[in-house]
């Protein structure tokens, strides 16, 4: 398709033209406008929004209707008698010939998985088959005769957190300072039934935070890392956050200041920046590299959008939809504030593993401690609501998948 010559060129001069070097047309304006609406549908919400998501992805990935799992597919649990493997997997960045067997389970057990930078690493947490105690193992692959029990992705930290820059008494967070001494943890989350039947999301959270994990993060970076950050999936519209009660070891600091919005996934972004392509738009203007590439491609197509809208608003059919689309799009109704949680790794300060030239250790935030709180609270306290969860033993494993749960209408739950 040849490029519309209605398409006006900007000046050459960089000031005087502004961001982009050209715009669509009225007519293509609108379509435009209405591809963004009609993708998060005026009626729809953020977890309806999500659920769909997550089935196209799934769809995109050949994991709706092909997926074998190559793992242990069940595990009984009648006590604490059993142990728990941490194995490092890598990370999503590897130069892999192979996606690694763990990811897809990974994508049919969340329905939000984020992609990383270059520190991105990954964690999975089995039922161990020889031990009752806790391991951390970093120099063998996993093995496919052992139960998943959950995922684990840490990365650096990102810049834009205002309730993690009131904690650490900073104004702004400078990237290297950021990347040295900051940590965050992208990726916590059980697989199902675990997560709801023992409390599993607790348990990843805390390996997540755990002594050996910073260690080895701090060895394989060259970091120095005090302080550890996660955020939970839903913040403001939802009640309860698998970080709650966890304040022994997570501090709840605060809701995320700026709303996150919810993105245009694939293959649908895919075809409007073809579709752009073809009108002389060049794809490469919302084609990134790095950390944080799907959501700067989406907010780059969502800026363009309004500026193709200001640029037509003198034709009052554009000058409507300009306004639903700031209802819908631009204010964001899709966003969530998401729930704040630190660690400093038992430090009453933050700082000091900072200036102390002698670490400070808590061994609290051992792996092995970890496990042990973890029991107490499932097996013998039955804290956490386990005491409502009546004749629960023996506790029978079975994973349960997104790309059969989402078939069911009525399934609205998103991890």
């Amino acid at each position: 398709m040849s490029v519309n010559p209605k398409y006006e060129r900007g000046s050459d001069n960089w000031e005087k033209r502004g961001r982009y070097n050209n715009y669509l047309d009225k007519s293509d304006t609108i379509y435009l406008a209405n591809y963004f609406l009609g993708y998060f549908g005026s009626d729809m919400d953020a977890g309806r929004l999500m659920r769909l998501q997550k089935i196209e992805d799934l769809k995109l990935k050949d994991l709706w209707n092909n997926y074998q799992n190559p793992f242990k597919n069940n595990q009984e649990i009648s006590d604490q008698d059993f142990g728990v493997n941490v194995y490092y997997v890598g990370s999503p960045n590897d130069s892999r010939k192979k996606e690694p067997p763990y990811l897809p389970l990974q994508y049919l057990t969340t329905t939000h998985v984020t992609g990383g930078g270059w520190s991105c690493t990954d964690f999975v947490v089995t039922v161990a088959k020889d031990h009752h105690s806790i391991k951390f193992i970093t120099d063998q692959e996993l093995p496919f005769d052992e139960y998943v029990l959950g995922f684990i992705r840490l990365d650096s930290g990102l810049l834009n957190n205002r309730p993690l820059q009131e904690y650490l008494g900073q104004q702004k967070l400078e990237p290297n300072f950021v990347n040295a001494h900051i940590v965050t943890a992208k990726t916590i989350v059980p697989t199902q039934p675990f997560g709801r039947l023992l409390r599993g999301g607790k348990l990843i959270s805390l390996l997540a935070a755990s002594n050996e994990l910073r260690d080895f993060f701090n060895k394989k970076y060259d970091r120095n890392i005090v302080v550890f950050y996660t955020t939970s999936l839903y913040g403001t519209t939802k009640s309860s956050s698998q970080y709650d009660q966890l304040d022994r070891y997570l501090k709840f600091v605060g809701n995320t200041e700026g709303k996150v919005p919810l993105r245009m996934k694939e293959p649908q972004k895919k075809n409007i920046i073809e579709w752009l392509d073809r009108r002389g738009i060049s794809r490469y203007n919302f084609t990134f590299t790095g950390s944080g590439k799907s959501d700067k491609s989406y907010k780059e197509l969502r800026s363009f959008c309004d500026h193709c809208l200001r640029k037509n608003q003198s034709d009052p059919h554009v000058k409507q939809l300009k306004k639903v689309f700031y209802e819908k799009i631009i204010n964001e109704k899709f966003t969530e504030k998401k729930r704040c949680y630190v660690s400093s790794y038992g430090t009453e300060d933050w700082m000091d593993n900072l200036i102390n030239q002698e670490r400070f250790i808590d061994e609290k935030y051992n792996l092995e401690n970890i496990f042990e709180y973890w029991k107490t609270k499932i097996f013998k306290k039955k804290d956490w609501g386990m005491r409502k969860m009546k004749d629960l033993f023996p506790v029978k494993l079975e994973y349960e998948l997104l790309n059969d749960q989402l078939r069911d209408s009525s399934f609205n739950q998103v991890r």
